[in-house]
């Protein structure tokens, strides 16, 4: 079993993993209400790679893919709040709580749930870091859910391993984590 981590790019879109590939959840959240209930999931796939090509031009790397033996089975997805209106909806983050130059992960996925428990979102998670620190930010922030690990972002267990601190649990379902680099 070979794992490679790569970073996303306009030339590898296509291999982020579904559901993930058609998820607007963070980026768009009126469109992913409206595609959703509409059924349009090609749809919400242009919209995902429009938000992938502006945000990877004005922002720089914001995802990687995690491939097994060539197969994508992973995915993480990082941006600064601008990008991901989302945040502003959870009682346990903004507006006013995440501070300047840091990034919020937004995903964190394995997408077969037999690839889980098995240290690879760990891995991504590492090369997230390693990224966001390479380029100077100040933290990393994500919003961690308690009590399964069932999650987009991940479960808080695998982040509070990591070195991340709570930093608001106003919602104790998904509190705001961070770590400082």
């Amino acid at each position: 079993m070979k794992i490679i981590i790569k970073d996303i790019t306009q030339g590898n879109l296509e291999d982020i993993p579904r559901p993930c590939r058609s998820c607007l959840y963070w980026e768009l959240p009126e469109d992913f209400r409206k595609l959703r209930q509409k059924k349009k999931p090609q749809l919400a796939e242009e919209k995902k790679k429009e938000w992938f090509i502006k945000t990877l031009t004005e922002f720089g790397n914001c995802g990687k893919i995690v491939y097994q033996d060539n197969t994508p089975i992973g995915y993480g997805q990082f941006a600064p709040l601008s990008c991901l209106p989302q945040t502003s909806s959870y009682k346990s983050g903004p507006p006013g709580k995440v501070e300047d130059n840091t990034v919020i992960i937004s995903c964190l996925y394995i997408c077969d749930d037999r690839q889980r428990g098995k240290g690879i979102g760990t891995r991504l998670l590492d090369t997230i870091i390693t990224d966001l620190r390479s380029r100077g930010f100040k933290a990393v922030e994500t919003f961690a859910r308690t009590g399964s690990a069932s999650n987009p972002s991940g479960p808080i267990a695998l982040y509070l391993k990591k070195g991340f601190k709570i930093k608001d649990e106003t919602d104790p379902e998904f509190p705001l984590v961070r770590r400082e680099f």
